[in-house]
């Protein structure tokens, strides 16, 4: 992702975000081991930072916008019910059906809308996921997010480091 740590500092910069030394290196450092970056703290600057890494990377931000309430279908995605319903009866009026083809086929990513999660998980090259107001969501939401990476990320909080097993998106914010 990034060469150096000055290659990094000039892509931030050059992306109009000037970074301290700790927040540069700690970037740095999770995008080389491959981890993800949980950032913590009052309002001013994350939102900011996950914007000019992904331009500096050369990378795309997928965003998930937390709030109390929200689910696991508005986060990972779910299967378009009303466009699988109208496949169903159009191949139905067909006289020979494959019903098993069929059903496999409705349950595929044709029929499937995506939520940020899964978004963030299917690029090709890793891109930074930025989960905003993450302490809004409850313990559930939380746990079920965790279980879609089954991941390793790097807390920024406190001096304070929690691990889980994560490779794609690089950084939680």
């Amino acid at each position: 992702m990034f060469s150096s740590l000055r290659d990094l500092e000039h892509g931030l910069r050059g992306s109009g975000y000037i970074a301290d030394s700790v927040a540069t290196t700690t970037v740095y450092l999770a995008a080389r081991l491959q981890k993800p970056l949980l950032l913590e703290g009052p309002a001013g600057g994350k939102t900011q930072l996950a914007y000019a890494v992904a331009d500096a990377a050369h990378t795309t931000v997928e965003r998930l916008q937390c709030y109390e309430g929200i689910n696991e279908e508005k986060a990972i995605g779910k299967f378009d019910e009303p466009l699988q319903r109208l496949c169903v009866e159009l191949k139905s009026t067909s006289s020979s059906v494959d019903w098993e083809f069929l059903q496999a086929e409705l349950h595929g990513q044709q029929f499937f809308s995506a939520g940020p999660l899964l978004r963030a998980l299917q690029y090709e090259k890793p891109c930074v996921l930025l989960i905003d107001e993450l302490d809004k969501v409850d313990h559930a939401f939380d746990r079920a997010a965790a279980r879609v990476f089954q991941s390793n990320y790097c807390q920024a909080r406190s001096n304070q480091r929690s691990d889980y097993d994560q490779k794609r998106p690089r950084d939680l914010t």
